[in-house]
């Protein structure tokens, strides 16, 4: 009787254990999102250096996009970004076929991207030069991209792709709706919504022994700042297959976001439907309000795996003279109640306005 009573009280402590001891520490990790990197042609003008020929990636600069991020960026051990371009050789090129120079790339590693989501609408726009061009930049950059792919052996060999950091094993999955109906050129994969497609590579991607499947689609209805029934079925079909960290992008506008919880309030899942733009030079209204969406993972000393409580706030996109030479990216919390920092006056009425319409709803 004796043995048996130490043995349940043993059981009752490792399981308070297992199930409550999920605080921050050691075994954290922090992914940050951002939503979409365009490269428009006033973007091109403006990060031209003058006097400089336009063929030649190294002319181009732009050093400013993500200057006033980095507090941001250095509080995260992981920095994913949704890259809506291609690398194409020059001559370049803004909507609706985007081409850039490959000093956009390299600018945003510097910066502190770590993880380029490359299967989006524009992904074919330049056809075969564009995808190779864009496999081969992120390549010899050595940085991490998901979502493309030079044929099938090499889609089976990189996807999904698995992301080892402190302690941790994330599989990442990255899909686009569509390619503009640009053919994806043979043998080239670009990753589509496909339901079929989709559970098979779950199923992969289980065989990987991840703690976490994070899925991040490229999907919705542009301009508008709310999530469809169409994004809400796929979310349900990627949670029902077990994935339930989701992240959105596409409608260059901010959507909003589902958190859900057990009971006992812990997460057990998160759907972002859209971070927005992270930069461009789109001029419709909401299409400079972005998101910056940071989720904590934590893992106990059993090897048990929670979500933390996501984190979340708005950015905007400066336009050239506003604070920098170029184009950049600010916390719009760092500029709400300093218009002086700001250049432009209308241009700070126009975010503050933006930013509190988007926020009350």
């Amino acid at each position: 009787m004796y043995i048996w009573s130490m043995k349940l009280i043993s059981f009752i402590i490792l399981h308070t254990l297992a199930t409550s001891h999920f605080q921050p520490g050691g075994d954290t990790l922090k992914i940050l999102f951002l939503g979409d990197i365009m490269q428009h042609q006033a973007q091109l003008d403006a990060a031209q250096k003058k006097g400089r020929g336009k063929q030649n990636s190294g002319t181009y600069d732009y050093s400013t996009y993500f200057k006033h991020l980095q507090s941001r960026f250095g509080k995260a051990d992981l920095r994913v970004a949704n890259m809506e371009t291609t690398f194409a050789p020059a001559p370049y090129s803004g909507y609706p076929n985007f081409s850039s120079p490959a000093s956009l790339l390299s600018e945003s590693k510097k910066n502190g991207i770590d993880l380029f989501l490359a299967a989006n609408n524009h992904t074919c726009d330049k056809g075969k030069r564009g995808i190779e061009g864009s496999i081969s930049l992120y390549d010899s950059l050595k940085v991490l991209y998901t979502g493309i792919y030079r044929n099938q052996k090499e889609e089976n060999e990189r996807n999904p792709l698995i992301v080892e950091l402190k302690g941790f094993r994330i599989a990442f999955l990255n899909y686009t709706y569509a390619t503009n109906g640009i053919p994806v050129p043979e043998p080239y994969i670009v990753k589509l919504l496909d339901s079929n497609v989709v559970k098979k590579d779950i199923a992969r991607a289980k065989t990987k022994d991840p703690d976490f499947i994070i899925a991040c689609l490229h999907w919705g209805t542009e301009y508008v700042l709310s999530h469809s029934g169409e994004q809400e079925n796929w979310a349900k079909l990627f949670n029902r297959q077990g994935v339930n960290i989701i992240i959105g992008s596409h409608p260059h506008v901010t959507q909003d976001v589902d958190v859900r919880r057990e009971l006992s309030g812990e997460v057990n899942g998160v759907t972002v439907y859209s971070l927005g733009n992270a930069i461009s030079n789109m001029t419709a209204v909401y299409t400079r309000l972005g998101m910056i969406f940071q989720i904590g993972l934590v893992k106990n000393w059993l090897g048990e795996c929670r979500i933390l409580a996501p984190k979340f706030e708005y950015i905007w996109t400066t336009r050239p003279g506003t604070l920098e030479k170029n184009f950049s990216i600010i916390p719009v919390e760092d500029y709400i109640d300093k218009p002086h920092k700001l250049h432009n006056r209308e241009d700070y009425k126009k975010m503050k306005n933006q930013y509190l319409k988007v926020k009350n709803d």
